[in-house]
């Protein structure tokens, strides 16, 4: 699944930024769902503060579609995450159309062609982490809901609020990515630290 830093560099040139995604999906009205999901999952002080003392560029990439409920939930995350650094972190999407076929299908997901799909790359476009589908809380949900309690085997409790549990993992995997590029022996020799 991972593709090489020259191709995702064409790719994210290619992609657009969150208004402008959002704005590709009025037509349609798949709108709602992505700016109902931004206004609830504004960072908290302590979110804020670590993401802006990030010190590594990194570059993220998600394959998308409006009409994707989960994709609105973590496309809007991600906004979220990307806006209390934008000097370290540059994020655009990609809508799941014919035109992007070389990158959907180098991306299955268990075999399908799942969305988002989200690439976190370093400054230079090496990548980092692909993550793709849903995240673990929201997996947990659907699993209780459809295999019910026993078959489900969810020991984890049921998130207070799912979508801001959905920011915390999103949070979680951002902040892994920026430790991975803080500590890379590649990168601290190219910046002397």
């Amino acid at each position: 699944m991972l593709l090489n830093a020259e191709i995702l560099q064409e790719k994210f040139d290619q992609g657009v930024s969150y208004a402008d995604f959002v704005a590709s999906g009025r037509q349609e009205g798949h709108h709602p769902p992505w700016e109902q999901r931004y206004s609830l999952l504004k960072l908290d002080e302590t979110q804020a503060a670590m993401v802006g003392g990030f010190t590594r560029e990194m570059n993220v990439l998600s394959l998308t579609g409006t009409w994707c409920g989960d994709c609105a939930l973590q496309g809007s995350a991600m906004a979220r995450i990307a806006e209390a650094n934008p000097d370290r972190i540059h994020l655009r999407y990609l809508p799941r159309q014919e035109e992007h076929t070389d990158l959907i299908i180098k991306s299955p997901i268990n075999a399908g062609f799942r969305v988002p799909v989200t690439w976190f790359m370093a400054e230079d476009f090496e990548p980092v982490v692909v993550f793709g589908d849903r995240t673990l809380s929201r997996y947990r949900a659907i699993a209780r809901k459809q295999l019910g309690p026993e078959r489900a085997n969810v020991s984890a409790p049921e998130p207070a609020d799912p979508v801001r549990e959905v920011l915390r993992e999103m949070l979680d995997i951002v902040e892994r990515v920026q430790l991975v590029l803080a500590l890379s022996a590649r990168l601290r020799e190219k910046h002397g630290d």
